[in-house]
């Protein structure tokens, strides 16, 4: 995410491709109308193909928090954006990839019946919904996300404040890493991303993810009122929105967003083949085949830290003197832990802090 959230490079090792580190996806438009940007008619650009050349942009080309007014008393868990797809307890929509490297690839998502509070200084407390993606290779469930979206009721625009990944290794859960809005990243905060704008304006640049050590990255408004056709059906009036990593710049994913139904190809992820957001009389509409845990709570616990992550950072400077330049939890030494980057006379250093006890277990 961006919002699978999309996705982060501590979040999703591979994210939307098992094995492969990045966090931004990579491919597939399928445009049934020729496009300003050259794709081909009815069966569009094939995987993993841009056919537009990228604009390479940095951090400050974006708008981010500090133009968006966000205000803790407008901003709701739950609602619906024209070109997202439904922001409701119980939504649900897969994407498929069949020539994903590894094999056969399918992404769910759910709206879980949860939210996430939150209270960040300068907007305020609020709370997000949850939402969940889990993504199989040939059947297989290999990842697993919590995403914590949001709307402006004001604007209706869609905003990611951060998440939880694990990655499933032998049917058991391992915790990946998080990223969170309001959390010290480096010598700053932690700021979140905005998904999809109430207003869609081609050319509009927005930060939609916010860490800048772990999850940063921006979206660009390509073009509006195109049609595609993938599994799930035909659908008019849609988007393009290009997404690009701001710390690997090469690193580029394109989604189409279409009225109703949200995104029905996304580059890396593949295309839509279900959502109970089409019309009953639609088939694709039956999503009985998403995985049944899917629209439960997560059976594995989240990690929950006993100590603040400035706690961690001041017991982190007791044992090795010098300045804190990021501070996050990983998975470390088999622990959750907060990794606190120290910059020291020697040069840079980490210090592994356990999210419980707040021991020192190791530093590298």
């Amino acid at each position: 995410m961006f919002e699978n959230q999309r996705l982060d490079r501590q979040m999703k090792p591979a994210s939307g491709q098992p094995g492969r580190p990045t966090n931004w996806r990579t491919t597939l438009l399928a445009v049934t109308v020729l496009t300003a940007a050259g794709f081909a008619l009815a069966g569009g650009a094939a995987a993993g193909e841009i056919k537009d050349p990228p604009r390479w942009k940095s951090g400050n080309d974006f708008s981010s928090l500090k133009d968006w007014n966000l205000k803790g008393e407008n901003i709701v868990p739950h609602g619906v954006n024209p070109l997202y797809y439904p922001i409701m307890p119980g939504h649900k929509h897969a994407l498929e990839r069949s020539d994903h490297p590894d094999g056969k690839y399918r992404k769910e998502t759910v709206v879980l019946d949860t939210t996430e509070d939150f209270d960040i200084p300068g907007i305020g407390k609020f709370k997000t919904a949850v939402v969940q993606e889990e993504e199989r290779v040939d059947g297989v469930l290999t990842q697993r996300a919590i995403n914590w979206l949001a709307l402006d009721k004001t604007t209706n625009s869609v905003y990611s404040f951060g998440g939880l990944s694990w990655e499933i290794k032998e049917g058991k859960p391992i915790f990946a890493g998080t990223w969170r809005a309001g959390d010290p990243d480096g010598d700053g905060v932690t700021e979140p991303g905005m998904l999809m704008p109430g207003n869609f304006t081609i050319g509009d640049r927005y930060i939609a993810a916010g860490s800048k050590s772990l999850a940063f990255g921006g979206s660009e408004n390509m073009e509006a009122g195109i049609e595609i056709r993938v599994p799930a059906g035909t659908f008019k009036g849609c988007a393009r929105i290009r997404e690009q990593d701001l710390i690997k710049p090469n690193e580029i994913t394109d989604k189409v967003w279409c009225p109703d139904v949200g995104v029905v190809s996304d580059s890396s992820d593949g295309k839509l083949v279900i959502s109970n957001a089409l019309p009953a009389s639609n088939p694709a509409s039956n999503v009985s085949t998403v995985g049944k845990a899917s629209d439960k709570p997560l059976k594995q616990k989240s990690p929950v830290a006993k100590i603040s992550a400035a706690e961690a950072t001041k017991i982190a400077l007791e044992r090795m003197p010098g300045k804190a330049t990021d501070v996050k939890i990983e998975r470390k030494l088999g622990k959750n832990v907060y990794v606190v980057e120290i910059q020291t006379s020697r040069g840079e250093k980490d210090v592994f802090i356990d999210i419980e006890s707040g021991k020192i277990v190791g530093t590298e």
